[in-house]
């Protein structure tokens, strides 16, 4: 933790106290009120961010495993057609034999026709031209899918935006509890921290988007002619089908029996020190539990799933049924890559972690006399300490997702060249660029410290 300042400063002022502050010393509300709407513009921002983010993850790996799934399936259909072909010619030959020869030529004339020739054919051909044409589409799909993803995914938005908010939010309550640095000239180091966010988040890849609402901005609806209508409505109407089927195959969500009280209007209030331990750190360590309790459920079915279907793989091998061992594989993989860019585990341990820190800064607190709990040198260092335990586990959150967003977009780069590649012709000298990878400088940290806790 933090060690204690070494002078000592007032308590947060009661409303008659307060109007004994000076100028410097009062607090600003137009000037808090701002700080709140930035904070909050970052959020919602951080927000679509993340959402766009995990979206394209999932389609991807939908589309994935769809993909293994009419691998293993065209050449089941196409089986199911030769032995339909295979009974019609038993019948039309006298002696009921079927030379190998005729198998050949039977087979060799089913690949040799198109998707238009197939669906146009016997109802039995149109299954096999609907698996054909997929397996074409989809591949193509996925490689548009991992270009897009690259530049327009948003994740390193997400990144800086959710880091953002929660550098605004701790410098918030540190005005508010009226702490070093801002227990002199307060609204100037406010003034002066908001200016030095914006400056981290100017130039990045916040700014190559527009920041929807921004302060102070009236809602909006935004209507699309017809050709724009025509192309982003399949986009918005899949993005709520995956939504819905993911929701419905494996949604783990909290409901809380009680709602949360409105703190809206006691946002522009100084603190005292109840407000401060029911406002922020019991707040926060609430939240923290929740939290932990969600991911270690999500933790547990998912990784009970990837056994599930390593077991099925094997039960399926055993059973004659190799060709489908790679849909259970693949299954197995996609549950694997989810807990990895969810960072399952490892929010769990660092929410475990901060919740047990917050609850030891209570725990000391509540120690105290009620003397030694008047002293302004003890609410400074329970102000410190819980703000620095905050920002430690933001720490950890943003340096990990600064390192697999790296990792994934390094990945979805030299796929997009191998794919591009691999449509070219070949040429006498291949070319020595290198894919662009996504430099950790990228995904700066607003505050050089500052992660988010995320939902």
């Amino acid at each position: 933790m933090t060690a204690s300042a070494q002078t000592s400063e007032p308590l947060p002022p009661t409303d008659t106290e307060a109007a004994k502050l000076t100028p410097e010393q009062a607090s600003n509300p137009q000037l808090l009120e701002s700080a709140w709407k930035k904070h909050d513009v970052f959020d919602q921002n951080a927000k679509q961010a993340q959402q766009r983010f995990f979206f394209l993850r999932r389609l991807l790996t939908y589309l994935s495993i769809l993909v293994v799934v009419l691998a293993v399936a065209q050449p089941v259909i196409l089986n199911h057609v030769i032995v339909k072909e295979l009974e019609a010619l038993e019948t039309s030959n006298s002696n009921g034999e079927i030379k190998a020869e005729q198998l050949a030529a039977l087979q060799s004339e089913i690949n040799r026709r198109s998707l238009a020739e197939l669906w146009s054919g016997e109802r039995k051909y149109q299954a096999l031209a609907v698996t054909n044409l997929l397996l074409i589409l989809f591949p193509i799909l996925m490689t548009g899918l991992r270009a897009f993803s690259v530049k327009f995914d948003r994740g390193s938005s997400w990144v800086l935006l959710r880091g953002s908010a929660e550098s605004l939010k701790m410098e918030i309550f540190y005005y508010r509890t009226r702490v070093k640095p801002y227990n002199q000239n307060r609204n100037q180091v406010l003034a002066e921290k908001l200016q030095l966010i914006s400056e981290r988040v100017k130039g990045s890849s916040v700014h190559q988007s527009a920041l929807s609402p921004y302060e102070g901005e009236p809602p909006k609806r935004m209507e699309l002619g017809l050709v724009l209508l025509l192309l982003t409505w399949p986009l918005i109407w899949l993005n709520r089908q995956a939504e819905r089927v993911w929701q419905f195959l494996f949604k783990v969500e909290e409901i809380p029996l009680n709602p949360a009280k409105d703190a809206s209007q006691e946002r522009y209030t100084d603190l005292n020190v109840q407000e401060y331990l029911h406002g922020r750190l019991e707040d926060q360590f609430d939240w923290y539990r929740s939290k932990a309790k969600l991911y270690n459920r999500r933790y547990q079915i998912f990784q009970t799933s990837v056994y599930v279907f390593g077991g099925l793989g094997t039960f399926l091998a055993a059973t004659g049924l190799q060709n489908w061992v790679a849909v259970t594989a693949a299954l197995a993989g996609a549950f694997v890559t989810y807990l990895e860019y969810r960072r399952i585990e490892a929010t769990l341990v660092g929410y475990n972690q901060a919740a047990d820190a917050l609850y030891d800064i209570r725990a000391w607190w509540y120690s105290l006399s009620d003397q030694e709990q008047t002293d302004p040198k003890n609410f400074e260092k329970l102000v410190i300490n819980t703000e620095e335990t905050i920002r430690s586990e933001h720490n950890s959150w943003l340096q990990d997702m600064q390192d697999r967003l790296a990792n994934l977009y390094e990945k979805a780069n030299e796929r997009s060249k191998s794919d591009a590649d691999a449509a070219k012709p070949p040429v006498s000298e291949p070319s020595e660029d290198k894919p662009k990878t996504l430099d950790s400088e990228t995904v700066q940290d607003p505050l050089k410290n500052p992660a988010p806790t995320i939902n």
